[in-house]
This record gives C-alpha cells, structure tokens and sequence, in this order.
C-alpha cells in the first residue's frame, strides 16, 4: 500500500480540485496531507482517509484522479448531470477520473484509503501537446481504471513528496507528463483539429525564425527584425506566425523566456535577480509578475524548492 509521511502540510479539507456545489463530510476522519507545501505549477497530490459522504451537483475547476488504496473495494453511486445515480465498485488500485467542467453527484457509503491527484486542464493541454504533437485530447470520465501505470506514477510523485521533492520541478513535470499521457489514454478522446489556416510561415521561414527567438531570448528582438530577417514586413510576418505557431511572436518570446528561467531557477547559485536578467525581462517584479501569470506560483517559491544538490551548504 503506498503511503504519505506525516512530514507534508496536513489540511481540514479533503476535496483538492475546487468545485462549485454542495460537499458533505464527515466528522469522524482525520485531516488528510497533501503537497500544497511545494506548490507544484499545475498539479496537487493527495493522500488519507476519505471524508466525503456526498457531492452534490459539484463542477471540478481541474482534471481530478482518484485510486483506492483500500485492500476492500469501495462502491459509489454517481449521477452525471439530468441522470440517475449509477452504481460502480473501485476495487484496490484502480482508480476513476472526473474531468474539468463535468458536473457530477457522488455518494460515498464507507471509508477508505486514498490517493489523490488533480490537474489543471491548461497544464494538462500543454503537456500532451508537448509529448505527442498531435490534436488536442478531451477527457471523459472513467470509472474503475485497474491495470495501468497509474498507481505507479502516482506513488513516484507521492515518494517525492516524502523525500521533500529533491528531484525538483524538472522530475514533477516528467512524472505529470506520464501521467497525463494515461489519462489521455485511457479517459481521452480526440477533439477534432481545426482546418489548417491558410498564409502561415513556409517552413524555412518558420525555421529561421525560432532560432533567431531562442538565440535572442535575452535581449529585446523586435518583430520588425525578424520579419526582415524572412523577408516579410511585419504585418505579415505577425499574422503569419500566429497562424503558424498558434501565439503572436511577443506571446511565444514571452513563453520561451519563462521555461528558460525557470530551468535556471533550479541551478546551482541561482540568484532571482540575476535570473530575471538572464530571460531577458526588465527587472525581478516583471519576471515575478509574468512566472506567477504563467506558473501559477512565483519563481521565490520554485527557488526555496530547488533539487537539493543544488542547495549551497
């Protein structure tokens, strides 16, 4: 049975992905532990005994994965929205997903051990963006998912949190990679892609101009230079790299610039203010500002939580 050292923050409520509806407790469980400590851009990460008697017409603001760690199985009775409830058992190990934005009642009968984990849908969309370069993924909800790898990957970032997540963000987004690979498997569905838009970047355009961006992430490149350095003006060249590259050319700089200084947030010595000029950004309150809009957390907390290794005695 996997389990959660009492090391992490304890908390007096149970649901980790916020909803809007009614929640009924109860009284006779112990507070659960969770790794809202490390502030994982994206992620949360749950483990205790449940405390949930009933959710009624609740809507998820993220992706939520729930596994019995229970030797018995637990049975649920749900209710999509306009619906009956429905029953379904969760024997040990297997687990259920509850996508963003579905409307759901649960009924609850028994206690039992488990973990928990949610995930912001825009994280979400980005990393399996990112691992399979292929049209984006709508998840449905599943119950009773047994025969994955999803216990296991949950039980990797649970032993992070134990050892106090010395393998760093870099390790949290490679497990939450795998992990949003499995979901996508086993609750996703493809959303149609949209029609290809027509004028975009030809490829060699394409091409130069992102190596320019990150040979260039430290200075101010202007669009005017890199349209000239395609051969378009910079109506044309703006209109064409959003159509090609989904984001206007300052929003994708914008993007590059924070993954780079948030990989260099997790070096050795690494100094915030140093980093902010590094990436290219004015000063360390408009890195600050632009990270947290982005991450969801400041680049202060992702320092304090860098891998170990890199700590200077």
């Amino acid at each position: 049975m996997l389990s959660v050292k009492p090391q992490l923050v304890e908390m007096n409520v149970a649901p980790i992905s916020s909803a809007h509806g009614g929640i009924s407790l109860r009284s006779d469980t112990p507070p659960v532990v969770t790794t809202q400590r490390f502030d994982w851009p994206g992620l949360r990460l749950e483990a205790g005994t449940n405390n949930i008697a009933a959710v009624d017409d609740a809507t998820g603001l993220h992706h939520y994965i729930s596994l019995n760690l229970d030797p018995r199985p637990v049975t649920f009775e749900v209710k999509d929205e306009g619906g009956p409830f429905r029953r379904f058992v969760l024997r040990r190990g297997a687990a259920w997903i509850c996508p963003a934005g579905q409307r759901i009642s649960v009924r609850v009968n028994s206690d039992f051990h488990y973990l928990r984990a949610s995930i912001d849908p825009v994280y979400f969309d980005r990393l399996v963006t990112d691992t399979t370069n292929d049209s984006p993924v709508e998840l449905r909800r599943q119950h009773g998912i047994a025969n994955s790898q999803i216990g296991h990957i949950l039980g990797a970032l649970v032993a992070e949190s134990d050892d106090g997540n010395p393998g760093g963000l870099a390790f949290v987004d490679a497990l939450a990679i795998g992990l949003s690979r499995q979901l996508a498997l086993y609750a996703g569905v493809r959303k149609p892609r949209a029609a290809p838009l027509r004028g975009g970047l030809s490829a060699t355009a394409r091409r130069r101009t992102l190596e320019l961006m990150e040979a260039n992430l430290d200075v101010n490149v202007s669009v005017q230079f890199l349209a000239t350095e395609v051969g378009l003006s910079p109506a044309h060249f703006s209109r064409a790299f959003k159509e090609t590259m989904g984001l206007a050319p300052h929003q994708y700089l914008l993007h590059r610039r924070l993954e780079r200084s948030r990989r260099m947030l997790e070096s050795d010595n690494a100094v915030l203010a140093n980093v902010a000029q590094r990436a290219g950004f004015a000063d360390q309150a408009h890195f600050t500002r632009f990270f947290k809009r982005e991450y969801g957390v400041t680049p202060g907390i992702v320092l304090r939580n860098r891998p170990r290794s890199s700590r200077v005695a």
